[in-house]
């Protein structure tokens, strides 16, 4: 009895608590201008209603190399400044200016890009300087400490970047082939394009997830040719006949093994340790399970004579797809004429049932756009995309990298996800969804150099 007492103590204990959890952001006086709220634990509270500041901060870049000339003091002003023009187009929105709950942290990087991914003789002097802001809403959280109460300058929250003069690359899509390049410089990646899934005030969202603003007839993506694309692809081809290979050798090691007599009189023999004495005692059971060793010997090397000797079809995939794509793949390499190498390569996913099943590596063919309408061009970052007349510091493209992280586009609006914690004041998405929601991004995109 005592133990049903206890029991049910602990449900009444527990239906209070549920009944706390706020379900709806909290309600004050209209005097009220910071709205505070002590969280459950009394030494942090939140303040539903102090309005919105930024505070901007400077991270370190990842420094100056040999060959390129260090940043200026006029090109850091020229940076920061596009910087502040970006920032003061989102601070002058509504919800930027006059926001509740939230402050922002604008953490800024002057930064140079990566010579070591750049083609050879790039003349790094005048390859443009890279420079961007992470932008973090934070809800306003004061501290209490030894009876004095701070403003919180710590937490997590959702994040977004806009990056200026970086180029959008893969859009962290794994390579589909890699190239080797000369000296310890790391292989180049190659990759489907990215594909448009929306379109923000004129401006294009690729894969749902970046917006990119691009100089006007200016790609940030070259196809790569249909040779260079085989070439690259030709390892990949020549480990998966490697694979198929190996796996046929196993099975011709075990087909050999089950047609030796050894084999099968190891198997008789272990058969008589276990079932020799129902020969008198049950031999009728014997002769049963003798004709079940029969048939096991039949079927073991029936099945290893199948493995070893793959036929062309469903089940000998995993042999015969991976064989017949290297072989094709040399063939079309060496007959290809000078207008098909040069020709944009695209590519076509492998048939139904050959993909993971003897394709591992290379999961498709790699053949001319022109043949393959509406097949998924192979491309490389566009590292001749810049302008190199201009100064270093001119704004050539501007890549928001996080943009599908907080909303979709939904014909002439932006959804997000709804507010689902009503326990501390609305951060991270929430806030920067609405900013863009209001702000110009046309004036957005007139920072970058027309």
């Amino acid at each position: 009895m005592r133990r049903v007492v206890l029991g049910l103590l602990i449900v009444i204990a527990l239906v209070p608590v549920a009944a706390q959890r706020p379900t709806g952001p909290p309600t004050f006086e209209p005097g009220d201008t910071e709205g505070l709220v002590t969280s459950p634990n009394p030494r942090v509270r939140h303040a539903w209603k102090r309005k919105v500041f930024w505070k901007s901060f400077s991270e370190p870049g990842r420094g100056t190399f040999r060959l390129i000339p260090a940043q200026t003091a006029a090109e850091r002003a020229r940076m920061t400044a596009t910087l502040d023009a970006l920032t003061a187009l989102l601070k002058a929105t509504p919800n930027g200016s006059s926001g509740e709950g939230f402050w922002v942290m604008d953490t800024r990087t002057l930064d140079y890009f990566d010579p070591f991914v750049l083609p050879d003789k790039t003349p790094l002097g005048k390859y443009p300087l890279t420079f961007d802001t992470g932008l973090f809403p934070f809800y306003h959280s004061d501290v209490e400490t030894s009876g004095k109460w701070a403003m919180s300058v710590k937490g997590e929250t959702e994040s977004a970047y806009f990056f200026f003069n970086r180029l959008p690359e893969s859009l962290d899509t794994p390579p589909l082939l890699t190239e080797a390049r000369a000296g310890d410089r790391p292989p180049e990646p190659f990759y489907l394009r990215p594909r448009q899934t929306a379109s923000w005030q004129g401006l294009p969202v690729y894969e749902g997830q970046s917006l990119v603003i691009a100089r006007e007839g200016r790609d940030p993506w070259a196809p790569v040719p249909v040779a260079r694309a085989l070439k690259a692809a030709m390892g990949a081809f020549e480990k998966d006949r490697k694979t198929a290979e190996d796996r046929l050798a196993g099975y011709q090691q075990k087909l050999a093994e089950v047609m030796a007599p050894e084999w099968e009189a190891q198997k008789r023999e272990m058969f008589e340790k276990q079932n020799g004495e129902l020969r008198t005692s049950r031999p009728s059971n014997y002769a049963a399970r003798q004709r079940s060793l029969e048939n096991e010997i039949t079927v073991l090397r029936q099945e290893a004579q199948a493995n070893a000797n793959p036929q062309k079809d469903a089940k000998g995939q995993w042999y015969w797809s991976a064989i017949d794509a290297h072989a094709e793949a040399v063939q079309r390499l060496a007959a290809l004429s000078p207008e098909e190498a040069g020709s944009p390569a695209c590519f076509v996913p492998a048939p139904s049932g050959q993909s993971g099943n003897g394709r591992y590596a290379m999961t498709g063919s790699i053949v001319s756009e022109a043949s393959a309408p509406g097949c998924r061009q192979i491309v490389h970052t566009n590292w001749d995309y810049f302008d190199l007349t201009l100064p270093r510091t001119s704004p050539q493209i501007l890549f928001v990298r996080d943009f599908g992280r907080c909303v979709k586009v939904a014909g002439d609006g932006l959804t997000s996800a709804p507010i689902t914690r009503w326990d501390y004041p609305p951060q991270g998405c929430v806030q920067h969804a609405q900013m863009w929601r209001e702000v110009d991004w046309t004036k957005i995109a007139a920072l970058v150099t027309p």
